[in-house]
């Protein structure tokens, strides 16, 4: 008779989780998130509600399910299951009262009920552990004000797993609990019911709000599943030391429970706080391309060479970076820098920034001031202190005669030495410039020309033999594209965060 029951529960189980299967297939592709609240009483005016039709096939279905299994939870009770009326009301106190930690995890609430069920259903059988179940799904439903069929899907939910799980191991062989066989068939079934447990509640929740169950598995109930398993252990030892020690191995097991919950709350709380943080980052990283890209056509409205320039010398800079063997936090400020070498030179009047003429000396002092009204900008910016850096040191010389600081050497910063090889390349050949343009060619040899004096000599020689190569023949628009820079400046973001110290690398 008993073997029946169980056959019949295993075929029961299996159906339940192919009509989840189905309905959440049925669901896919087509399911939008509904304009109006699923579960009010009063129906909307105006056009029907999306999928009307079939919520009302999925809450009768439900209802339907939910009768059956409350009739055979009363048909499976017998009096051996009830009849140790202190452990009943030791596991019923803490299936109950578990429920005060409850966790919130994205659009799922998880509750420490859950393991005081597996408990049930180990100790007492499947009756008790399925009306415990129900009765915590119940008082859960009116605490949270929970109605319609998400109402159905819960108690359904909580009346199932409880039910089919605690038939499973109370047709068992219990009768030598030290070989401990019995407390990993109750690791088993934990986990199974656990899968059931979030199978049931994921779908309906697909089905009637829309999202993806992949998603709901990857960012629900695969961080949590860890914590489980070792809930799963707790559950199966505390089975293991009930059949050696007696009931008063459960109040150990609930301290536990108690101490298993607040943690894996702090774990969920961590992890939507580092969810959230990461949205406000992403939104934070969107604002400040726009800003950047703003920021370099203000420019290019005053000077239409800017845009075109700032771009070049970002590639450059960016693959001679790269060629030097900089890692892609250093790739990324000097790929920044390049874009905004030039931020500074937005304080010059017009006749020195767009004339062609030759400067006079206090014209030439305003011109070697853009570096480090730049660097001074930037620094007003969070996270900009190593482009700010690079910027305020890209004239200066590796002989020591350049500007603002008269550094030298490996003084200069490796992305200002960076920086300057790119910018004079740039000058030597773009055809906006205030010379005139020379060929790939005839522009590596003055950039070899001043390697050692000007331009720093290993990075000229970087430049010459891995950026240059197989460059003379493309076109210059194609690298000059400020669009293109751009986007790479979105690949490269984030990385620019963290602490920053002024002064020469390392």
């Amino acid at each position: 008779m008993l073997s029946v029951v169980v056959w019949l529960a295993l075929v029961v189980w299996l159906a339940l989780v192919v009509w989840s299967l189905s309905v959440v297939r049925a669901a896919a592709g087509s399911d939008r998130p509904v304009t109006t609240d699923p579960d009010r009483h009063a129906r909307p005016r105006g056009p029907r509600a999306p999928f009307a039709g079939r919520r009302k096939l999925l809450a009768a279905t439900q209802a339907v399910l939910l009768v059956i299994a409350i009739g055979s939870a009363a048909y499976l009770s017998s009096t051996d299951q009830w009849e140790s009326a202190p452990l009943v009301g030791l596991i019923a106190l803490l299936v109950l009262g578990s429920d005060i930690l409850v966790l919130d995890a994205k659009r799922f609430r998880i509750g420490g009920s859950f393991t005081g069920l597996v408990l049930a259903m180990a100790l007492l059988g499947p009756a008790p552990a399925a009306a415990l179940g129900l009765a915590s799904a119940s008082i859960d439903a009116v605490r949270r004000r929970v109605r319609g069929t998400y109402l159905l899907n819960n108690l359904l939910t909580y009346v199932t797993f409880p039910l089919l799980g605690g038939a499973v191991l109370h047709a068992l062989d219990n009768s030598e609990p030290e070989q401990g066989g019995y407390a990993v068939a109750v690791f088993g079934v934990f986990i199974a019911a656990n899968a059931l447990n979030f199978l049931m509640i994921a779908g309906h929740t697909r089905i009637l709000r829309g999202g993806s169950l992949p998603d709901m598995l990857r960012t629900v109930f695969l961080p949590v599943l860890p914590w489980e398993i070792a809930s799963a252990v707790m559950t199966a030892m505390a089975v293991y030391g009930f059949e050696a020690y007696g009931a008063g191995i459960i109040g150990l097991f609930a301290l536990a429970l108690g101490a298993y919950q607040l943690l894996l709350r702090a774990l969920l709380e961590g992890q939507m706080h580092s969810e959230e943080i990461e949205r406000r980052t992403d939104q934070l990283d969107v604002r400040h391309e726009g800003m950047l890209g703003l920021l370099l056509e203000t420019l290019a409205l005053r000077d239409p060479s800017a845009a075109r320039h700032a771009a070049a010398v970002a590639h450059y800079a960016h693959e001679l970076a790269r060629a030097a063997g900089l890692s892609e936090r250093e790739q990324a400020v000097v790929h920044t820098a390049g874009l905004l070498h030039d931020l500074g030179k937005e304080a010059l009047p017009d006749h020195i920034l767009l004339g062609r003429s030759e400067l006079h000396p206090a014209e030439r002092r305003l011109i070697e001031r853009h570096p480090a009204d730049g660097a001074r900008l930037l620094l007003r910016v969070e996270g900009m202190g190593e482009v700010a850096a690079a910027v305020l040191a890209h004239h200066e010389r590796i002989d020591g005669r350049g500007y603002p600081d008269g550094l030298g050497g490996e003084s200069i910063p490796m992305a200002a030495r960076i920086l300057a090889v790119a910018e004079v390349y740039d000058v030597l050949t773009a055809p906006d410039s205030y010379r005139i343009p020379m060929s790939a060619a005839e522009a590596e040899d003055e950039l070899r020309r001043v390697a050692g004096t000007q331009l720093d000599g290993r990075l000229v020689w970087l430049f010459a033999t891995q950026v240059l190569r197989g460059r003379q023949t493309e076109h210059l628009g194609h690298i000059a594209d400020l669009e293109t820079e751009l986007q790479v400046q979105r690949r490269v973001r984030g990385v620019l965060d963290g602490p920053f110290v002024l002064g020469p690398p390392a």
